[in-house]
């Protein structure tokens, strides 16, 4: 990084950008930048991790609080509409799809009212975007909007530009470098440095300049240190061994990541995959948590106990392996079932019957718990689970609530607090997984990626790649 550039990002007037590729060091740059301002920052980003990553750098480096305000663009824009709402037109306490493009189309328009010109200029003296090229064409609009009334310095990497949203992408040819300054670029892969990985680092540096260009990367041996390739088919069934190479990542302590492209097969394949590994890996969920919400719509349209326990039945395998095995006939019919001498598990059976008989969701917490415990089951989708587990709890503490309303607010603090997943082997997408750092990336069926969908998979493992690909140069 140029000494300079913090300096000249806090001192700067204008519209700026600087191109910052992964694990370069951007949110240390930010950081500083920060503290060499003698006035209060407001930094967005997209998601409460890179929020909590921010927030972190900025702790670590000492700077005062009264510097910086960090919130996501959807958290800030929503605070700003709700708190004018006859101005802004909106009440939406809890947007969501389309939704969220009206929010920020509503939070542009708000910008434009002199009396909050006046609020925004008091509150802050400069704007940092961050992840820029994550940006909704719509959400550019915002920012624009803010680039009007205060200093802004965008930083991203369209490289890493791979989300896929109904409003178009910021198109960064159309919309940033015609309008905005180039202040800088970051050069160094500290990321990998600084985790004693600078021969797997440099490497990376020059498969993003070739990716950037166009251009395949072969990963014939011999590869750098740090990186090695599998020439294995994941889909072909018939190879009882396809999957042993995950095996040794299981003596390690550290965080491991195994990571698809962001399509709807691969999101699918990742909860498949983990279930093949028995719970040895567990897939991550998406934010939006579609398979959670829907389970509670049908949940409280059930009509008769009965289908609420075949529904929570359901739900479990979504969760565990061996389901069936722990459960009796009667109960998979969603049957009161008879305790008997041959009962495998009677505390299933108990917490099953005690559902059917009051249908609570202490009740089902406690079946939810006792398959759990089980020793023949093996939870593959404990994100899914502990959301779920959560927003049963806040059902119990809020009878006020319904069911969806909690899984509303739990949703709402979920976006602030982010996921705290704490098994630490996981598989996820290129989509889930981006902004997000790693010991050790696995990266699955890379020879079928986009060349933007592999340059991010590649860049999340600080300590070692490994590239699982039948093809010898990738992408194809």
């Amino acid at each position: 990084m140029d000494d300079n550039l913090p300096l000249e990002l806090a001192n700067f007037n204008g519209k700026g950008y600087v191109i910052a590729p992964a694990g370069y060091g951007k949110t240390h740059l930010i950081a500083m930048a920060v503290k060499a301002s003698m006035q209060r920052q407001l930094i967005l980003t997209h998601t409460y991790a890179g929020v909590n990553s921010i927030q972190k750098k900025m702790q670590t480096l000492a700077v005062p609080s009264s510097r910086y305000q960090i919130d996501t663009i959807a958290s800030w824009s929503l605070r700003m509409c709700l708190s004018f709402p006859k101005t802004s037109n909106w009440t939406q306490e809890y947007p969501n799809g389309n939704e969220w493009q009206k929010l920020y189309a509503a939070c542009t328009s708000l910008l434009d009212r002199p009396f909050v010109e006046r609020i925004v200029r008091s509150s802050y003296s400069g704007v940092y975007v961050d992840e820029y090229q994550d940006c909704s064409t719509q959400q550019h609009l915002l920012v624009e909007a803010l680039a009007s009334l205060l200093p802004c310095r965008l930083l991203g990497d369209p490289m890493q530009a791979i989300f896929d949203f109904a409003d178009q992408p910021v198109d960064w040819e159309q919309h940033v470098y015609p309008n905005y300054q180039k202040l800088g670029e970051l050069r160094t892969p500290w990321r990998w440095h600084l985790a004693g990985a600078e021969e797997l680092g440099d490497w990376l540096d020059g498969v993003s300049r070739r990716l950037r260009a166009g251009e395949k990367i072969s990963i014939h041996a011999p590869l750098p240190k740090g990186v090695e390739r599998v020439a294995v088919d994941l889909e072909d069934f018939t190879n009882p061994a396809r999957l042993n190479f995950f095996y040794k990542f299981l003596d390690y302590e550290e965080a491991v990541i195994a990571i698809y492209s962001g399509d709807q097969r691969s999101k699918n394949k990742a909860h498949k995959l983990a279930q093949l590994l028995r719970g040895k890996f567990s897939s991550i969920e998406e934010v939006e948590g579609k398979d959670l919400f829907g389970f509670i719509k049908k949940l409280e349209s059930a009509p008769t106990p009965s289908k609420k326990l075949l529904l929570v039945i359901e739900f479990a395998k979504k969760c565990f392996n061996s389901i069936d095995g722990i459960l009796t006939a009667a109960t998979k019919r969603g049957e009161v079932a008879k305790l008997t001498k041959a009962t495998k598990y009677p505390n299933v059976l108990e917490a099953a019957n005690n559902f059917l008989t009051e249908p609570t969701s202490q009740k089902l917490s406690y079946l939810m718990a006792a398959i759990q415990l089980n020793p023949e089951t093996s939870a593959y989708r404990r994100d899914l689970l502990n959301r779920l587990v959560k927003v049963l709890r806040i059902h119990e503490e809020n009878n006020d609530l319904s069911l969806m309303e909690s899984a509303q607010r739990f949703q709402r603090d979920f976006r602030h607090a982010g996921r705290p997943i704490r098994h630490n082997k996981l598989i996820g997408t290129t989509l889930l997984v981006k902004g997000l750092e790693y010991h050790h990336a696995i990266i699955l069926e890379a020879d079928a990626m986009t060349p933007k969908e592999l340059y991010v998979a590649l860049t999340r493992g600080a300590k070692s790649i490994t590239i699982v690909s039948l093809k010898s140069v990738i992408p194809t």
